[in-house]
Formats: structure tokens, C-alpha cells, sequence
């Protein structure tokens, strides 16, 4: 069976449907990626997905934004989309970390990319 681009281009849109992707989490835990994953190591903080971006054919890139309060003491290590129901759909580990003192803000984006 083949797939069309058209099926991709459903795909990748209907990722901003209600029972999808809702939020990006951060956190401190620095252990492996492994494809059973189902939370973040160790979540400091999840924050709503402020924009989805479908204008690219194929693909989808949604974005979420924290502010010095929220940020301040991690040193961040991961980082996840989850769905309505707290699902896990990726999970991204640094090699190093990103020290957040209080004045620094943080976004997000993660593109999820569709292709045959």
C-alpha cells in the first residue's frame, strides 16, 4: 500500500485536533531517550501550546512559552509534546543542559514532519 501526499497533509493538520497535542513539558532528567517512554525523566513544568503551524505541507510545529518565574533554578535536560491525556508523543535529551537563573525566558518549538 502506498501513501499520498494528501494523506500526509491530513495527517500532519488533523495534529491540531481536540484530542491531540496540548502541551509542551520541560524537565531536569538526563538519562537516555528510549522509544518506551511515556513521561519525562523528571517534568519541572508543562505549559499550554500557544500556536500550531501547518502552512507547510506535510508537517506541523507547535510552540509553547515559559517566563523567568516559571524557569527559575532548572537546569533543563528535556523536553516533550504531550497530549490532552498526558501522553508522551517525543521526548528530545540534551547533550548538555540549559541553567535557567530568573531572567531568562524560554520557547519552544517542536516540528513533527511527515513523510513516506
Amino acid at each position: 500500500m502506498g501513501i499520498t501526499t494528501t494523506c500526509l497533509d491530513v495527517v500532519s493538520a488533523n495534529m491540531t485536533g481536540s484530542a491531540l497535542p496540548t502541551h509542551i513539558a520541560i524537565g531536569a532528567g538526563g538519562s537516555v531517550y528510549l522509544s518506551g517512554n511515556t513521561s519525562l525523566v523528571d517534568e519541572w513544568d508543562r505549559n499550554s501550546i500557544d500556536s500550531n503551524d501547518i502552512s507547510t505541507n506535510e508537517e506541523v510545529t507547535f510552540t509553547a512559552n515559559w517566563n523567568p518565574t516559571e524557569l527559575s533554578g532548572l537546569i533543563m535536560k528535556e523536553y516533550a509534546v504531550m497530549t490532552t491525556g498526558s501522553s508522551m508523543l517525543n521526548r528530545e535529551v540534551f547533550t548538555g543542559s540549559l541553567v535557567f537563573t530568573g531572567e531568562e525566558e524560554l520557547q519552544v518549538q517542536q516540528t513533527f514532519k511527515f513523510f513516506i
